[in-house]
């Protein structure tokens, strides 16, 4: 029955991601590759603010999480006072800030609010189904009695939409136990009317926990297809959305198709797509802290910086947004993909084998390189080229800049003395393979 389950998941899993791929590239025309959008240098913000995710606060003594949310505001106080527009406009927070959404984490997370945010910062927050779990599980009435306690708790409605520096901002939380919006869709369409007809092209900032449905990475397992069909007759809409954990420095956690999507990571713990059904959470995934900063400029122009609160340092990639209410949709699927390269080990990559403690032999190499990241590998080992004894396939490190990129293999306990052949294929965020790295060895 096991392996039973463990075949249908695998397919299912297969089944997802297809008709994720499938319709990213109905939603994207193709196009030729072409450059990343440059920021021009005389782009001059008038509006800066900071979106995290996933915080997760539980209450136990010495939990990292709260001091993180700290650290990223500050980081993003830090750096707003070195640029010529000084500003930390908002802070915005797209849900599950607890683990459980008892009364004793919304006090912690209000302490971390009250420590880290400064006037006239604003905070921007919606629910999360995390916010929902206490009530739901050990409550009568569920979601009807989490409402009111995020309200009391936050002094604010679970939906809201302000103006700051002539920009909307409008935070939506979920109606279904944290997971869906059925009956949000009105009001949040209500809202983006106002939006518009006040602001007209400029872009409207929206924030909500669960994705919209075949956007950004993660949105296939962890979104919601009512937002996207609100969200889909707003073109200068910038969506920002947790839920997921996924990396945001994976290309695919920014979509374009009828409105902008990026996904928010986390500040807690990663997980990806590899195996999802049975959760994959990457080597050392607790060690996970990233979240945007924000800028728009007086036009309607829009850069958003990726930032990594581990090491303390701007991803090397930033996204430049313009002319979306025309469509200047520049980071579609397709068009990312085309900009992404096949995964290429190096000439000189070294690899090897040796014996561990237990008399098992691991297989260790370097990582491949592409355009964006590699994504995952696949290692498959055969005695004497037939007989296969060693199967795997894991996520690669391309969301941890402290950690080298190598990799060591488990392959058991192999016959000494015999000849064994690993063959290694590097996979880009597009599933674009690279050639096998083969490496013949004699069991020591």
């Amino acid at each position: 029955m096991l392996s039973f389950l463990n075949i249908m998941r695998t397919m299912l899993a297969k089944f997802v991601s297809f008709i994720y791929s499938a319709l990213c590239v109905a939603s994207t025309g193709v196009s030729a590759p072409s450059e990343m959008p440059k920021t021009p240098e005389d782009f001059t913000p008038a509006l800066r603010f900071m979106v995290c995710s996933d915080i997760h606060i539980n209450g136990e003594e010495g939990q990292k999480e709260p001091l993180r949310f700290v650290d990223a505001v500050n980081t993003a106080y830090a750096y707003a006072q070195e640029q010529s527009y000084s500003a930390l406009d908002a802070v915005c927070v797209a849900g599950d800030f607890t683990d459980e959404g008892t009364r004793e984490q919304y006090e912690i997370f209000n302490e971390c609010v009250a420590q880290a945010v400064k006037e006239p910062t604003k905070l921007v927050v919606c629910a999360g189904n995390h916010e929902y779990i206490e009530w739901r599980e050990n409550h009568e009435g569920g979601s009807a009695v989490a409402v009111p306690v995020f309200e009391e708790m936050l002094s604010r409605k679970t939906d809201n939409h302000i103006v700051i520096n002539g920009y909307h901002f409008i935070s939506v939380s979920p109606d279904d136990n944290g997971e869906r919006f059925y009956t949000k869709k009105k009001w949040l369409r209500n809202e983006l009317d106002k939006a518009v007809a006040d602001t007209g092209d400029k872009p409207v900032f929206v924030f909500q926990h669960p994705a919209p449905t075949a956007t950004i990475y993660g949105s296939i397992h962890w979104g919601d297809i009512s937002v996207s069909q609100v969200l889909s007759k707003y073109p200068q809409v910038i969506d920002f959305s947790g839920h997921s954990h996924y990396p945001i420095n994976d290309p695919r956690s920014i979509w374009q198709g009828t409105f902008t999507a990026l996904g928010s990571g986390t500040l807690s713990y990663f997980e990806t797509e590899l195996d999802y059904i049975a959760g994959n959470h990457p080597y050392d995934c607790e060690n996970a802290a990233q979240f945007y900063i924000v800028e728009a400029d007086k036009d309607g122009n829009v850069r958003v910086l990726c930032y990594d609160l581990i090491t303390h340092q701007f991803f090397d990639r930033e996204y430049y947004l313009t002319n979306l209410a025309d469509r200047n949709y520049e980071y579609t699927y397709n068009k990312m993909k085309n900009r992404d390269s096949v995964p290429v080990f190096a000439d000189d990559v070294k690899i090897g084998v040796s014996v561990n403690e237990s008399g098992e032999t691991v297989l260790e190499f370097e990582g491949a390189k592409s355009n964006f990241v590699v994504e995952s590998y696949k290692v498959s080992v055969a005695k004497n080229c037939i007989l296969k004894v060693a199967d795997d396939n894991f996520s690669g490190k391309y969301m941890y800049l402290y950690m080298d990129d190598v990799y060591q293999v488990n392959l058991g306990k192999l016959e000494s003395g015999k000849s064994y052949t690993a063959q290694i294929v590097a996979l880009n965020a597009y599933s674009q393979t690279s050639k096998p790295l083969t490496y013949t060895f004699t069991a020591p």
